[in-house]
This record gives structure tokens, sequence and C-alpha cells, in this order.
């Protein structure tokens, strides 16, 4: 592996130097010739739709019209705190969305790149190369970096389907509190005008009992789908607490970095000689 001809030479080894983003990877055979270029680049950024801010938008003149029937009929305060409960329980399913795609990309890209150092070494470095430099990162390919990717990947698509869980929880939330005031706020408006006659206050407490009842189960519902998704986030938490191990010193980030790197003198150029030997000069 070295940079493009015309440029320092610089062998790029994991655990040291990597191309940063929008650069490019040569990868080279024994005599110097460019085999692939890998090209490594920083993910788009993603637009808010803005579908939170609409609903909130459209849904509040609906409580409006609700909380005025609340009031006329005599249950106010009890209807008026659950009111309060299920809309705060409201929220932004892009949050969850994008994590879902941050983490869905981080996925990819590490599975990429394990297939790319993968192939790289047993299809460019390995059959046109021999030496102690080799053996070494064939070993550090094999049982190091390649259970590091693995672990690392695993982890990401398990967030990644997580999140994408909660935003199905939480879009399917947000609907269905919206949904129940887009068919319940006209209703409750018309009875509440017919408050003043004896059968329809009747009327307005039994609706807004009933309102007040699906209220009350929507939001049992989200502490039920909160209290499940806490405890996957929680087993998550504990997977990435292992990764820890792997990365610093007793888990601590305090403690610092592993050393994960390579010897220094395998890149070395005063000792690529003995290090680097080309297979064909081997063999030979």
């Amino acid at each position: 592996m070295s940079t493009p001809p015309g440029e320092p030479a610089k062998l790029i080894l994991p655990g040291q130097s990597t191309p940063p983003a929008a650069q490019q990877l040569h990868i080279t055979n024994a005599r110097g010739a460019v085999q692939r270029t890998l090209t490594v680049g920083a993910p788009q950024p993603r637009t808010d739709p803005g579908f939170y801010k609409k609903l909130i938008t459209e849904l509040n003149p609906l409580r409006q019209s609700t909380r005025g029937a609340m009031a006329m009929s005599g249950l106010g305060m009890a209807a008026l705190a659950l009111d309060v409960a299920a809309t705060l329980n409201l929220g932004n399913p892009f949050l969850f969305y994008d994590r879902r795609e941050q983490w869905k990309e981080m996925a990819g890209l590490l599975e990429g790149s394990r297939s790319d150092l993968w192939r790289s070494f047993f299809d460019d470095i390995s059959p046109n190369w021999r030496g102690d430099a080799v053996e070494t990162l064939q070993q550090y390919v094999r049982f190091n970096v390649n259970g590091l990717y693995a672990q690392l990947g695993k982890v990401s698509g398990e967030m990644s389907s997580a999140m994408h869980s909660q935003y199905k929880e939480v879009l399917e939330y947000d609907l269905s509190v919206f949904g129940l005031y887009a068919t319940s706020a006209p209703m409750l408006r018309t009875v509440a005008m017919l408050s003043a006659h004896p059968v329809g206050r009747v009327t307005l407490m039994t609706q807004v009992g009933l309102f007040m009842s699906a209220i009350g189960n929507l939001i049992k519902q989200f502490a039920d789908v909160y209290n499940s998704y806490e405890g996957d986030l929680n087993k998550l938490e504990l997977k990435l607490n292992d990764l820890k191990g792997a990365f610093y010193k007793a888990g601590n980030p305090d403690q610092g970095a592993r050393e994960l790197s390579l010897t220094p003198a395998i890149s070395d150029p005063a000792q690529l000689k003995d290090y680097w030997v080309p297979a064909s000069k081997n063999s030979a």
C-alpha cells in the first residue's frame, strides 16, 4: 500500500495513519503498480422534513377545543392532567430515523472497511510479498482487526435496528394521539354547545370520560413501550461496555487506549528491504 506516483512514499497500515475524509487509498502490488483505489468519504447530512412541527401546529387548535369541553364538563382538572401527559410524550420521529441511518451507515462502512482490508491483504499483499512483515500483518488482520471490526459491526447493526423500532413506535404514538384529538375535538365542541341543557351536560360528561379513557390507554401503551425499549437499550449498553475492554486498558477510557497498532519497524524505510521481500525475488 502506498501513495500515488510523484508523492513521498508512505506505507499506510492499520493502527497507524489513515486517509482523512474524501481522500483515496491506493493499493499496489509488489512492483508498485496500483491495483485498486478506495475512496473514503463522509455521509451526507439528512434534513428534517418537519413532520413533528406540522403535527404540533395542527394539534394545538384541536387541544384548545377539547380543553374547553373538559372545563365545561366539570372534569377539567383530571382531564387536563391526562391531556398534558399524552402530549408531553409526543416526540420527533426524525431524531430516531436519523440515528437509525447513522448507525446503519456506520455498520456498512465498518463491514466495507473490514472486507477491503481482508481482501487487500489476501488478494494484493499475500500473493506478492514475503518476509516477517507479511507474517506479522497476517496475524494482525486475522486475529485482531477482523474480530474488532466484526464486534463493532454487530453492535452498530443492533443499534440501527433499535433506533428503527423506536422511530416506528414514536411515529405510531404521534399519529394515534393526533387521530384521537382529530376525531374527538369536533364532537366535544358540538356537545359542549348543548351542555346548558341537563341532558347535554350528561352527554358531555360521558364523552369527556370516554376521551379520558382513550388518552389513558395511550399513555399506558407508551409506558409499556418505553420500558420495553429501555431494557433493549440497556442490553446494547452492556455490549458497548464489553467493547470498551477491547479498545481501552481495563475497559476504562481514563486509563488510555490499548496499543492496537503494529510495530513501527514494519514501516521503517531503513528496514523495508528486510521486512518486505517481493514474492518473485524470494522464489528466485
